[in-house]
């Protein structure tokens, strides 16, 4: 019921504002008495039928019936030209909304190159009816056609492209956001208020003249385009709209670049001249919206994507802390049956307390990994930068791999050009960075292989590296291992253990230390893992 009252209420509001705006647009010198340059129903008509929906066709059709009664046409001639009017807004509606991505906020190209062209040839609608209703009812001589239809489709045609864009974009909230201080609002409305005045009202004798007409009519452009530029299509069709109308006031006086003898022809040209700039403008601020929108749409994909990323880091922190826990009453459980406390164990049972320890450093070393690669992400890595002499971090880091590399019965051996080589780094995340590379040699060479940890000068940094004997990394992967969870073999089938953090937390402390890690490999032939310090 409330639907019905206000379809009721929309229709008979566009049927007196159609009446009340054609009334005003046929006392601008109109042909034939009925085809006028200055027509903004078609304009009003359109964004209701786009805005409202076509159920309020009956009040376009109402309105313009009413209106050409007014103006002196018989009644069924005033019905021929009410069907016109009302079939140009229809029609036009219809095809617009089969347009893909066409909004009536006019935000990018195609919604903006839509309105124009189907603004064209809808109007050509109207003024064929309307001309035909005429030239029926005998108001019209064969030899005023061409002039009357002409002018009735122009001034259709410049409403369309003038009235509806405006009414379209203030009437829905826009999707883009410009944000101008109110200065250069006020900067702008005070612009465009002289310089539109000063070139159509150019010939007063009390107006003061800003330049030629040529140059008056190029600040026209750039306070147009500057509404575009910074203000979207809001901007855009109100400068164009307000723009026409004062050089329709001036030209209707005689003032302007466009004043001519005839003011029907004052009006034809200054009309073709306002339906090019409207056209011009609003593509302008649709290209601009649309490059907005897509830039806005990207910073909140970006935003969304920090967010995830966060709180990834997040529960991976948390994840990782608290399944240290479990971890460590696991260890400290199996070291108290290792130790008789709950009574002596046999062999299997001693087997089993054995691999329950292997499994609980394995898993912890895992966590680790997880927790130091969460740590990097949210930046808690704190740096004690010094000199730390390269032999010393070898010892330190090579205690930590020897078990695994003492169980798989792989070689390790030292190459150090120089003995007191030195670097410029946090010993404690050095020792992290070479525990990583070692591991990952050591779980990518087959039993029996070879690793060789060395050391040399590089310029003004140190090479370190690690070198193994094992199953190598194809090429087309070596710039993704960096990657996060990144593997080299991945599947069920998998013969190496990890989540695929310690290249990218070897790589990410080097970084942090002024240095970097680099990869080199051939698969079949071995891996080499190189660390790039600063030299101390």
């Amino acid at each position: 019921m409330r639907r019905r009252g206000f379809d009721l209420l929309a229709t008979l509001g566009l049927a007196v504002t159609y009446v009340v705006v054609a009334r005003f647009g046929l006392a601008f010198d109109a042909v034939a008495g009925f085809a006028t340059l200055v027509w903004p129903p078609t304009g009003i008509s359109l964004a209701a039928v786009l805005l409202l929906g076509y159920r309020v066709w009956p009040g376009i059709f109402l309105g313009a019936t009413i209106a050409n009664v007014l103006t002196g046409a018989p009644l069924l001639v005033a019905l021929g030209i009410g069907t016109g009017n009302t079939l140009e807004a229809v029609v036009g509606a219809y095809l617009l909304g089969r347009i893909p991505r066409f909004g009536v906020t006019l935000e990018n190209v195609t919604s903006v190159v839509a309105l124009i062209g189907i603004g064209v040839l809808s109007t050509l609608v109207s003024a064929t009816i309307g001309v035909a209703s005429l030239y029926l009812g005998d108001i019209l001589a064969t030899p005023q056609l061409r002039e009357t239809w002409r002018a009735w489709w122009v001034g259709d045609m410049v409403g369309a492209l003038l009235i509806t864009p405006i009414i379209l974009v203030w009437f829905r909230p826009p999707q883009t956001r410009f944000r101008q201080q109110r200065r250069e609002l006020v900067a702008l409305v005070v612009t465009i208020i002289v310089v539109s005045s000063t070139t159509f009202f150019s010939g007063m004798t009390n107006l003061p003249t800003l330049a030629s007409p040529f140059h008056q009519m190029d600040l026209l452009f750039a306070a147009m385009i500057w509404a575009a530029l910074r203000f979207g299509q809001r901007g855009a069709a109100t400068a164009a709209l307000w723009t026409s109308a004062v050089a329709v006031a001036g030209t209707m006086r005689g003032y302007g670049p466009f004043a001519l003898p005839e003011v029907h022809e004052s009006l034809l040209s200054l009309q073709t001249f306002m339906a090019l700039v409207a056209a011009t403008v609003l593509l302008l601020g649709g290209i601009v919206a649309e490059r907005r929108l897509v830039f806005e749409e990207a910073r909140t994909a970006r935003d969304v994507a920090a967010g995830a990323d966060r709180a990834k880091s997040e529960f991976l922190a948390v994840m990782s802390h608290e399944l240290r826990t479990p971890l460590n009453a696991i260890a400290g459980f199996a070291e108290l049956l290792e130790t008789g406390v709950y009574g002596p164990l046999n062999d299997e049972q001693a087997k089993a307390v054995g691999r329950i320890h292997h499994s609980e450093r394995q898993l912890l070393s895992l966590v680790d990994e997880v927790l130091g690669f969460a740590r990097a992400e949210k930046g808690d890595v704190e740096m004690k930068t010094g000199n730390v002499q390269v032999e010393e971090a070898f010892d330190a880091a090579v205690p930590l791999i020897q078990p695994e590399v003492r169980r798989k019965h792989v070689v390790l051996k030292r190459d150090v050009a120089r003995p007191t080589l030195a670097v410029l780094a946090d010993p404690e995340r050095l020792q992290q960075i070479l525990v990583n590379l070692l591991s990952n040699a050591s779980k990518y060479t087959e039993d029996g292989g070879m690793i060789t940890l060395g050391a040399e000068p590089a310029g003004a940094k140190v090479r370190i590296w690690v070198r193994d004997t094992g199953i190598g990394i194809p090429k087309e992967q070596i710039d993704k291992v960096f990657d996060p969870f990144f593997q080299t073999d991945h599947g069920t089938t998998r013969r190496s253990t990890g989540v695929g953090l310690g290249l990218t937390i070897a790589r990410d402390l080097a970084r942090r230390m002024e240095g970097d890690v680099l990869l080199s490999s051939e698969v079949g032939a071995g891996t080499t893992a190189s660390v790039l310090l600063p030299a101390a």
